[in-house]
């Protein structure tokens, strides 16, 4: 009796110390964590909050194809997104693509973007207004014409594929709204915002964001006879 009771109380001695181990563990794991969230995570963390309270969500750009038709513009200099923020209406990132063999514009291309992109109910033909201060900006990037005679050069140069559909951009407020040092791009059923001089963060985030939703009602794509005019 007394050496089965020796045994019994030897099997819960050991049974308690590996509950103690495992809760120890555990209450480590979860400092770790901790200590990681509010240092090297700690601006991950804070993104995340951050994009909760505008119904985005930060993403592993690895693992996001639902936010792939937000890439469709950049699909042929092979995009690699470092960084993702999305939602249904809206994506903000920062990629690096190829450079084009044909920009439009002078100088080097930047290996990296910061972009706002946003959807719109229109179709655009390529459309923009590139940053007349900028060596390189990602409307760069693609062939396109530029129309100088459309509006004044100090600000932005209005570059298109149809000279409909860049009549149009200029007639709107898009270039008085829009900041000298952000250029914008209309692709297809996209508003992309090129921020790549300012910070990659929250606040930028927001301003963005503020400034998509207030050029977006106000472009008017040509109608579909005024595109095949201006392109003829």
């Amino acid at each position: 009796m007394l050496t089965a009771a020796k045994v019994l109380t030897d099997h819960i001695s050991l049974l308690t110390l590996g509950v103690l181990a495992a809760i120890f563990t555990a209450s480590v794991w979860v400092f770790g964590q901790l200590v990681r969230r509010e240092t090297s995570h700690r601006r991950r963390a804070i993104l995340s909050e951050w994009a909760r309270t505008r119904d985005l969500r930060l993403a592993d750009p690895a693992n996001a194809p639902d936010a792939s038709v937000f890439m469709t513009p950049l699909a042929a200099f092979n995009p690699r997104i470092d960084f993702l923020i999305h939602g249904r209406q809206i994506a903000i990132v920062q990629v690096r693509t190829d450079n084009s063999p044909s920009a439009s514009g002078t100088g080097s291309v930047a290996p990296h973007w910061k972009l706002l992109l946003r959807r719109l109910d229109e179709d655009w033909p390529i459309t923009a207004l590139r940053p007349t201060a900028h060596t390189s900006s990602l409307i760069d990037l693609f062939s396109m014409s530029s129309f100088p005679s459309l509006g004044a050069t100090q600000r932005f140069v209005i570059f298109g594929v149809n000279a409909a559909a860049a009549r149009s951009l200029s007639a709107s407020t898009a270039p008085a709204l829009l900041p000298p040092d952000i250029g914008l791009l209309l692709h297809g059923q996209l508003l992309i915002l090129d921020f790549t001089p300012r910070p990659f963060d929250q606040i930028e985030f927001g301003r963005m964001i503020d400034l998509a939703e207030q050029l977006a009602p106000r472009l008017i794509p040509p109608r579909p006879g005024a595109a095949q005019a201006g392109s003829a």
